[in-house]
């Protein structure tokens, strides 16, 4: 065998050996919840719904309770990949580089490839899935510390953008967000944006933000970008999904409350240049509008790495999480 193979094998192997052990001490869990948001869709999804939870090391041999990270994966994805998480947390772990944290990874990935975390009448209600099903699951079943000063929301691709919609709609919630390539649109974003996505993509997309129960499956409405009265109308949907940010950043600011932090990284070599655009955009707004964030552009392209888990998603939960050594009520 090349040795290049021979050491990736070993890697391979090391790392199921690590996710194994973690296993067998029953602090990687993963479990099916019930999902009552989703009741009433119309694609058949199913009102149970998988997360991956990892606990701290301390978990089992203490009464602590721990600040809670969400983590929202990419388009036609799993949950799975906290995993990854769970081991590299538990090296940082073991040499005092980081807080212990319950860090959770949410499911959202459909019928249809992706619900992006958002309601609707066709895919369900993925919005209040996250926010209530998950949440409340992870509040009664864990010791958490549930208050959002120690609720953080992580995502990355269609989750990132979900990370950062969800937090802003609900800053009551989430006190931390973590964006990495989000899908936000610039003014000129949705038809650079159509260019880069399949059929199956637009169908999902469609069915999330510019839905009609009233169309065969998969009930979606699909601009053709014809300037006709009703195409504009599907347009606007389109555009207010990972677009509209100056509203959304409005509707944000009106209701009072403020994140403690806020960070936003793309890949200075993304495939979608229309993620980089929208990140710039979206920065600048906040800017704008006085809103404190870090908005940090790395030489990476459009991928989740070990690298950027370890030293930049993970330490920065650590850092910007409060937490407490006593129980709290849950």
């Amino acid at each position: 065998m090349e040795p290049k193979r021979l050491l990736l094998v070993f890697i391979f192997l090391l790392c199921l050996f690590q996710i194994n052990a973690f296993a067998e001490e029953n602090r990687l869990i993963t479990v099916q919840i019930p999902a009552p948001s989703l009741q009433n869709n119309l694609v058949g999804e199913a009102l149970n719904q998988l997360l991956v939870i990892a606990l701290p090391p301390s978990y089992y041999s203490s009464d602590q309770c721990y600040p809670v990270v969400y983590f929202l994966h990419g388009f036609g994805e799993s949950p799975h990949n906290v995993g990854l998480f769970a081991r590299l947390a538990d090296s940082l772990y073991e040499e005092n580089q980081l807080n212990e944290m319950i860090i959770v990874g949410v499911n959202g990935t459909n019928r249809l490839g992706g619900s992006f975390y958002v309601n609707s009448p066709v895919t369900g209600n993925w919005e209040d899935f996250v926010v209530n099903d998950v949440i409340g699951y992870l509040d009664q079943n864990y010791r958490t510390l549930p208050q959002s000063s120690s609720r953080g929301i992580a995502g990355f691709s269609m989750g990132g953008f979900a990370a950062i919609n969800l937090a802003f709609r609900h800053p009551g919630v989430f006190s931390v967000v973590y964006s990495l390539a989000p899908g936000l649109f610039d003014e000129n974003g949705l038809p650079q944006a159509m260019t880069t996505w399949d059929q199956r993509f637009r169908n999902a997309y469609g069915a999330a933000f510019s839905p009609n129960p009233n169309l065969p499956y998969p009930h979606s409405e699909i601009p053709v970008l014809d300037n006709s009265a009703d195409d504009n109308r599907i347009k606007a949907n389109w555009e207010n999904g990972f677009g509209n940010l100056e509203q959304k950043i409005a509707d944000y600011l009106c209701r009072g409350i403020t994140l403690k932090s806020i960070r936003i990284e793309v890949g200075e070599r993304d495939y979608y240049k229309w993620i980089i655009n929208g990140c710039l955009y979206f920065s600048q707004l906040l800017t704008e509008q006085g809103i404190p964030h870090e908005l940090n552009r790395f030489s990476g392209g459009h991928t989740l790495t070990s690298s950027l888990i370890e030293k930049n998603i993970l330490p920065y939960f650590s850092q910007q999480l409060e937490r407490m050594n006593s129980i709290t009520n849950n």
